[in-house]
């Protein structure tokens, strides 16, 4: 039983100290159709978020817009656990769910959190009826990434250290093997791409992220 008990102290201090132990966790989903999308257009709707409160389990407290910035932040709706951006960089638009709150969460949960959020931010956009359905994210690439270069700096060990509970995770979720790729350069910040070969609507995802177990 001791042992069992400094097993598990040892597994939970990594998961807390590691990569995976940071808060600042990011996943971005692609649109499908960004020549569809505008930037601009997204800042009442980011304000309509705030007023009807439709981010579960956060305060929404105001949108900064970026849309002048070539392939940058894009529209920033700031909350007080985690920020969501509608961005363009490297040229792809898509959704970023960033957090930036300290919380108990570790390990799985956290990417679990962060992919939850991204989709339910997803789905809210898909089903806007201002936005008359011009709004489509793909899921069978995703970006999943920790802007802590101190955690977790953009090499091989933080691959290492993530991509065991990142596949496995991923692999449950879509019941098929996932391709996960380092693809930031060492001095920024740890980004993998994630690819899979289905590509489940961004509700159906959702369910299956919300489901218990």
């Amino acid at each position: 039983m001791l042992r069992e008990n400094g097993d598990h102290r040892s597994r939970m201090s990594k998961e807390t100290m590691g990569p995976l132990g940071s808060p600042d966790v990011s996943v971005k989903l692609f649109v499908k159709n960004s020549e569809d999308v505008s930037t601009k257009e997204l800042i009442p709707v980011f304000h309509r978020w705030i007023k009807n409160c439709l981010i579960e389990d956060e305060l929404l407290v105001d949108v900064t817009s970026y849309a002048h910035v070539p392939k940058g932040p894009g529209i920033v709706l700031i909350c007080d656990k985690a920020h969501f951006y509608f961005d363009e960089r490297e040229g792809r638009c898509g959704l970023r769910y960033r957090g930036r709150r300290a919380s108990s969460v570790t390990g799985v949960e956290r990417i679990k959190k962060a992919l939850r959020s991204a989709l339910h931010a997803a789905s809210l956009l898909e089903n806007d009826p201002e936005l008359d359905g011009r709004y489509r994210f793909q899921t069978s690439e995703f970006e999943f990434g920790i802007y802590d270069r101190l955690r977790a700096p953009s090499d091989n060990a933080t691959l290492a250290a993530v991509e065991p509970m990142l596949r496995d995770y991923v692999e449950s979720l879509f019941g098929e093997p996932a391709e996960i790729e380092l693809t930031s350069a060492p001095k920024e910040p740890f980004m993998v791409t994630v690819r899979m070969t289905s590509s489940p609507s961004v509700d159906e995802l959702l369910g299956r992220v919300a489901a218990p177990g």
